[in-house]
């Protein structure tokens, strides 16, 4: 239980909800526990007249022995029935008042017959309140902890993501943020429901024993409770490990179908329907095992514990027989000790939620625990106007024990444009990644203007660079929406004026809505060159000193590479840039050349300085013409 203390907390937000649940589930527990065993011991017994019988008989021996021996006897061989004998006579009196003598027996019929319904609406509302109540508590805390988890995979570092299925990570964002959810409020509401359940039903039992000490021995059968936590807490064991294995098989099967969504083309291509049919369908195979091993160990609960209060009961039963208790007695006290037990059985299945919800936050934590890696400074320091000089000093970098950076040390000027290259692997996309500081280095430093990078707020760092990705990533919504993600307070304006200046304007007014058309899941209505005009027209809007081209054009064929290198062009202009690039059709346009091999800077350069004396670059470059 101690793992799930700090989850609590979410219920702050709707505690006066919450409160007003488990207050509802009180006055749920106590109509259960002590007002059905009570109605049944007093109402049913007015109803069925049973006492009416008795007095008969009282008439009959009084003729005999005389009223008062006749009252002695009939109390010690009917006491229930003459004490409710008497309570009747009271309520005759009362309602021989209000609506005369002749109709007060069916006034009272009348009135007995009232209670049963009264107290199934008493306790029918404060069930549904209750319900309610903690229903609309536990979708606030659902809501927080999936923002939780949210908020901080937006803060892992990227890192985190390498070798991690996406459906996966959405598995435990969505299905075990539910399971946790369900923990936190259901189980902690009924952690008080149910044992006032359980203490008004022993209350009554007190009570009655109290009256009438035949009835005791009852209480002795409580003693059995203890025998169930044995199976319960060996269930809950076997439950945690089966539900850990189907969560992780729900990921799984998470994972293959964003796969599987995220490549219909080239599934259909190579004929692969089939395969990643048979792949989905087992992984459904696995997870309906392990779903099926935590329904039985779940639900094998109740029944052991249904199991043992039947067995109570047949012996309160036979022992009752045998001492001679009345029916009416027996049926008060055999209903409360019924509600002992259903508690019992509720608290079973808390247990089992319980481990089942273990399971699910262990794999919530390897997401809400995970180290954020790169944070904002205690103190960060305020930029004011940025010109836009990097300096890289002594960088170094390693990506857990694998070195991919060394000995760095390099003065950009503001303005500057300078182009890496170098063979796959060679550290290109690592050195430019260290800038808006998607990773830090593992020593030395890095300065935008004089200022280490580290020392200025991630938002404000990031809001002076400017990074066009190799392949343009639209979201779901409008062309409009999309082009005013790089400024988000832009006028519409000067959306367009960024549209224009990547020469996006023509083609977005061609289309049948313009600037309202929507561009479908990460850009799947337009083409490559189309959402690489989009992503540049994002970064004219954005306007930063710093722009980083991450191998803009590489995912375009040649013309439209060709029509796309005039705004790049463009983009650059007063820009501190670093172009990441395979074609070497991009770099003519760079004041300054990078050669990377395995992780060092081992040409720098102009592009006639370099094709000159650079053996490597002459080689790259012969590469490129064949």
């Amino acid at each position: 239980m101690k793992k799930f203390y700090p989850y609590f907390r979410y219920l702050a937000g709707v505690r006066s909800i919450f409160l007003s649940g488990v207050a509802a589930g009180i006055v749920f527990a106590v109509a259960s526990g002590f007002g059905f065993p009570l109605m049944v011991k007093t109402v049913f017994p007015v109803i069925f007249g049973k006492q009416e019988k008795v007095m008969e008989v009282r008439e009959t021996i009084a003729q005999d022995l005389g009223p008062e021996q006749a009252d002695k006897l009939l109390n010690s061989a009917f006491e229930d029935e003459m004490t409710t004998y008497r309570q009747t006579e009271k309520l005759r009196g009362y309602f021989a008042d209000k609506v005369g003598p002749e109709n007060a027996p069916r006034a009272i019929l009348i009135a007995a017959c009232a209670v049963i319904p009264l107290a199934a609406l008493i306790r029918g509302l404060a069930g549904f309140l209750n319900v309610y109540w903690i229903t609309a508590a536990g979708l606030h805390v659902l809501r927080e902890i999936q923002q939780s988890v949210f908020v901080k995979l937006q803060r892992l570092p990227l890192g985190f993501f390498s070798g991690r299925k996406t459906g996966d990570l959405i598995s435990r964002v969505i299905s075990d943020s539910n399971m946790l959810q369900g923990v936190v409020t259901t189980i902690s509401n009924d952690l008080i429901k149910q044992p006032f359940t359980l203490i008004g039903a022993l209350a009554f039992l007190v009570t009655d024993s109290v009256e009438n000490r035949d009835s005791f021995f009852l209480l002795i059968c409580l003693l059995s409770i203890p025998v169930v936590v044995v199976p319960i807490r060996f269930l809950g064991k076997r439950l945690m490990r089966k539900a850990a294995h189907m969560q992780r098989e729900s990921g799984d099967n998470s994972a293959i179908l964003a796969e599987t969504l995220g490549a219909t083309r080239e599934i259909r291509a190579f004929n692969l329907e089939e395969m990643m049919g048979m792949r989905f369908l087992d992984g459904i195979a696995r997870w309906t095992k392990f779903h099926l091993k935590v329904i039985k160990y779940r639900y094998l609960t109740p029944p052991i514990i249904e199991m043992v209060a039947a067995a109570v009961v047949a012996f309160a039963l036979g022992y009752g027989a045998s001492k001679g208790l009345s029916l009416e007695r027996f049926m008060g006290v055999v209903t409360a000790l019924y509600m002992c037990y259903d508690p019992m059985k509720k608290l079973g299945e808390i247990h089992n939620r319980m481990k089942q919800g273990e399971a699910s936050l262990d794999r919530l934590e390897v997401i809400l625990k995970a180290e954020e890696g790169v944070t904002d400074p205690p103190n960060p320091v305020h930029l004011g106007a940025v010109k836009g000089r990097v300096t890289f000093e002594s960088v170094e970098f390693s990506y857990g024990d694998n070195p991919a950076l060394h000995n760095m040390t390099l003065d950009v000027p503001a303005g500057q444009v300078v182009a890496l290259v170098g063979p796959s692997g060679a550290g290109k996309t690592t050195f430019a990644s260290l800038i808006p500081r998607f990773y830090d280095p593992t020593s030395g430093t890095i300065k935008l203007d004089g200022t280490p990078v580290s020392d200025l707020r991630l938002k404000d760092l990031r809001d002076h660079i400017t990074i066009v990705p190799q392949e343009a990533v639209l979201f779901a919504g409008t062309i409009y929406e999309n082009i005013r993600l790089g400024r988000m307070n832009a006028t519409e304006d000067e959306v367009k004026e960024a549209a224009r200046q990547a020469h996006a304007h023509d083609f977005i007014v061609g289309l049948p809505q313009g600037y309202d058309t929507q561009v479908g899941e990460r850009g799947a209505q337009l083409s490559g060159g189309q959402k690489q005009r989009i992503s540049i027209a994002r970064a004219f809007l954005k306007n930063a000193p710093v722009l980083i081209l991450d191998e803009a054009t590489s995912a375009l064929d040649a013309g439209a590479e060709a029509r796309i290198q005039e705004e790049l062009a463009n983009l650059t202009k007063g820009r501190t840039t670093f172009i990441i690039a395979h074609r070497f059709s991009t770099i003519r346009i760079a004041d300054r050349i990078l050669v990377f091999e395995h992780g060092k800077i081992v040409g720098d350069g102009t592009f006639q300085e370099l094709e000159a004396k650079h053996d490597m670059f002459r080689a790259l470059l012969e590469m490129q013409r064949h």
